[in-house]
């Protein structure tokens, strides 16, 4: 059973590709946020094919749990956890979604290497970062932040499991030593996840969670409120590429726009050309002309460019979807 769907982080890219219209954007700046689209859009590749691994084999399943995209903050601690996987003995599969399409490689001292037009560049360790994962997880287990089951009096904590899931299409390079570094029996390609979890189940060791046995029901509460903790992440794209510095930077030539407290925005046409703000036309309020709600300087920029779709008028995200191309 899905209890949080797989999401594309569309309104990133959406952001993103709107500071690219933006005028005044050096070209390092520019290359910065084509980098930025890239890697998210490499990230959502990876994620969306072992998303529909997963749901192809347990979103109609009572006896698993599947969550996606899952970011948790507790105690200063921040977790982007790609998926989840419980089922009714408390088992939580962590599972880090990695799409490197021209595959990895793990030398002897369990260091990573992906690979760019065939040559190898260094990259965090994936087992590494899935045992933070797991480590803050343990945290709100030990916390009253989950609703977790009790028997005899006692709390029946999950037991946690890493899977790195590797793009299908990708090489994995393995040391000899292989079996001497700890995690690296966990990387697997996306399509083998079902064969490595039932492998998994088999095993004398996992089989001793079969006294902590609960209901389908009892395991959706537990995962409904592990996914209730969700805190979606709310980045500042143009502060973090110094948007707002660098157009300051043309203050001598141009109008600055504040975006500080501000409730309304000239069209960014106007300000371009050096006018003067009262003689520009009326100031555009930052709403939605469909549903109302408020939308960020950014937003209105990229309808303001695109008139003709928009008829000058500015739409939040989700009304622009719904207005057809010109």
């Amino acid at each position: 059973m899905i209890i949080k769907p797989f999401e594309a982080r569309e309104n990133d890219l959406l952001a993103l590709t709107q500071l690219l219209s933006l005028p005044h954007i050096p070209q390092e700046t520019q290359y910065k946020i084509q980098q930025e689209i890239k890697k998210i859009q490499s990230g959502i590749k990876g994620e969306k094919e072992a998303a529909y691994q997963i749901d192809f084999h347990y979103a109609e399943s009572k006896n698993w749990m599947v969550i996606h995209d899952l970011r948790l903050e507790f105690n200063g601690l921040t977790a982007q956890i790609d998926h989840l996987l419980m089922n009714r003995f408390l088992e939580i599969y962590v599972c880090e979604s990695k799409n490197f399409s021209e595959g990895i490689a793990i030398n002897e001292q369990g260091e990573f290497s992906a690979f760019y037009q065939r040559k190898p560049y260094g990259i965090p360790s994936p087992i590494e970062q899935n045992k933070r994962h797991i480590a803050l997880l343990k945290k709100l287990f030990d916390s009253e932040a989950v609703n977790l089951p009790s028997r005899l009096g006692f709390k029946m904590k999950p037991t946690l499991i890493s899977l790195i899931l590797i793009a299908n299409s990708a090489r994995i390079s393995r040391p000899n030593n292989g079996r001497t570094i700890q995690g690296l029996d966990r990387i697997i390609k996306m399509e083998q996840i079902k064969s490595k979890i039932e492998k998994d189940v088999n095993s004398p060791a996992l089989m001793m969670t079969t006294v902590k046995l609960v209901s389908s029901e009892t395991l959706q509460n537990v995962a409904e409120s592990l996914a209730s903790l969700h805190q979606a992440a709310n980045i500042d794209w143009p502060a973090r590429f110094g948007i707002l510095h660098t157009e300051s930077a043309h203050a001598n030539t141009e109008k600055p726009v504040s975006l500080v407290g501000q409730s309304v925005a000239e069209e960014p046409t106007a300000i371009e050309n050096g006018a003067d703000a009262e003689k520009t036309e009326p100031a555009k309020r930052l709403i939605c002309a469909s549903c109302g709600v408020k939308i960020s300087y950014n937003v209105g920029v990229f309808c303001w460019r695109n008139k003709k779709r928009f008829h000058g008028n500015v739409y939040c995200y989700e009304c622009q979807k719904k207005i057809p191309a010109a």
